[in-house]
């Protein structure tokens, strides 16, 4: 046995995080760690890279009982992480960030930036041979810089474990299935991998044992093959899962969104659609299709040229966020840590920030009441059912699913028209993943047009009536009643990068 963790248990500030945990893992297996947000899988992890240190509990590698003491001590092991936040350099190219925190290649007293790209290059092409290597970070897509994580982590000395958490989270279908070859072949060396995701249906296709944590213990583990996927949703939760029938879309309905002839791609495309009140339109593509860049420019954080975008039948300026909070627009953005949160504010005021009138001390006065701010954070709190303790703690001391709640928490008590989800589930678990959902049909029945984007297919059927497909920086298709599905959709996503690549 490779690793072996029993009885592992951790508090933080009394509470328990850790409570009695078990995992073992095999040399050349690919190990699922499942769990929803909270349950302990972060902690547990957390301790085999050396970042903190059990309170209790025993870890062996090869048999031997080993204390790992820190971050260089646990590479030094032959551990490797692939975390779910992405830490990449914004200046650097996928190249530069591969090297980060390595050896560099030298030709005399030089470094051998060609050995490097080469380097990379070889790791690339087996999991992601269109990425783009000489690019600086910033210019990457959310999907891309996971991609760039993986490559880093998978280079220099060879590894005996690697950890990966959710990280297909921002991928399509395509990219993912480049991902799942690259696991089986570094089983294949003898390399143990712990794969956790939320996505249980990879999970059952990729994992040959799984270990399901719950409170902060290990409420299942065996082979893949023994249990189903509505038995993992029992050992995660305790609960069925529940799944969400689309509304038709309401075509008497007054059209909220119209985007006109806006200019995109690199083939001098125009986009152009409309969304109606209730209606939750999809937003599909591979990596690099332009669904993010879409909505961001439908948001105003990007400005565009030509063409013109309405929100209730009034024209909204390009590059000017303010018009579509005012006019009623809501978003909630794919990076919730760099682009949603502000994480040196505590829980409290990230949920006051886009309705700052109603926690006024006092009107026209320009500080906030302690007691509104307690009264509006406990609605939330009741309302999408969010774990927390003090309002006034730091929202990264929530689970990554409660974080993504308060999100779309700050947006309550506002008249919402048109609300913009970018990978709203992203890194979520099974349960909150439902509640999520719920609250965005909540919107949409409250007559919100609701835009979403995602890279979860069983997501984007669950809740969308209709679905725009996006390849190349074009839309491809408009799918909706009997023609959506996955085939059609798949179909449709890779056109453009079919005539881009006859052999593909």
């Amino acid at each position: 046995m490779l690793l072996s963790i029993k009885g592992l248990e951790k508090r933080f500030s009394g509470a328990r995080a850790l409570a009695g945990a078990d995992l073992a893992v095999e040399a050349g297996s690919v190990h699922g760690l499942l769990g929803e947000n909270g349950a302990g899988k972060s902690t547990l992890i957390k301790t085999l890279s050396g970042l903190i240190v059990p309170d209790a509990g025993e870890i062996r590698i090869d048999g031997k009982p080993v204390e790992i003491e820190n971050v260089r001590h646990a590479e030094a092991l032959g551990f490797r992480f692939i975390h779910q936040e992405l830490s990449l350099v914004p200046h650097f190219t996928a190249v530069e960030n591969a090297f980060v925190g390595r050896r560099y290649p030298k030709r005399g007293l030089f470094i051998d930036r060609r050995q490097m790209a080469a380097e990379i290059a070889e790791t690339a092409r087996d999991i992601a041979p269109d990425l783009p290597l000489d690019v600086p970070a910033a210019r990457l897509t959310t999907g891309q810089k996971q991609l760039v994580e993986i490559i880093r982590a998978l280079i220099g000395e060879p590894a005996r474990l690697v950890v990966m958490d959710e990280p297909t989270a921002s991928l399509s279908d395509g990219e993912a299935r480049r991902l799942y070859r690259a696991v089986a072949r570094l089983a294949e060396r003898g390399v143990a991998v712990i794969f956790i995701s939320h996505r249980l249906d990879e999970v059952m296709e990729i994992c040959d044992r799984f270990t399901v944590l719950r409170n902060g213990a290990t409420a299942g583990a065996g082979a893949i093959g023994d249990i189903d996927r509505a038995g993992l949703v029992r050992l995660m939760s305790g609960r069925e899962e529940v799944r969400l029938t689309p509304a038709p879309t309401m075509v008497d309905a007054p059209t909220v969104l119209k985007v006109r002839d806006l200019p995109f791609g690199d083939h001098g495309s125009r986009v152009s659609f409309d969304i109606r009140a209730g209606e939750i339109l999809g937003l599909y593509g591979l990596v690099g299709a332009g669904r993010s860049s879409l909505m961001k420019i439908i948001w105003g954080a990007t400005s565009h040229g030509a063409g013109a975008i309405s929100l209730a039948d009034k024209p909204l300026r390009p590059g000017r966020i303010d018009d579509r909070i005012k006019r009623g627009g809501a978003y909630v953005p794919e990076d919730r840590r760099h682009e949603g949160l502000i994480v040196s504010r505590t829980i409290a005021e990230n949920l006051a920030i886009a309705n700052l009138a109603s926690v006024r001390a006092s009107s026209g006065l320009p500080w906030t009441s302690v007691a509104a701010l307690k009264r509006r954070t406990q609605e939330v709190r009741e309302a999408l059912s969010v774990k927390m303790g003090s309002p006034f703690a730091k929202p990264l001391t929530l689970s990554g699913g409660n974080q993504q709640k308060l999100l779309f928490g700050r947006w309550f008590g506002r008249p919402i028209r048109l609300l913009i989800l970018d990978e709203p589930t992203r890194g979520v678990d099974v349960g909150a993943k439902a509640e999520i959902h719920a609250v965005a049909r909540r919107f949409a029945d409250e007559g919100a047009a609701v835009l979403m984007t995602t890279s979860d297919m069983d997501e984007l059927l669950a809740l969308s009536a209709r679905v725009l497909v996006m390849a190349g920086g074009e839309v491809t298709a408009e799918l909706a009643g009997e023609a959506l599905t996955p085939e059609r959709i798949i179909d449709a996503a890779f056109q453009h990068q079919s005539r881009k690549d006859p052999a593909a």
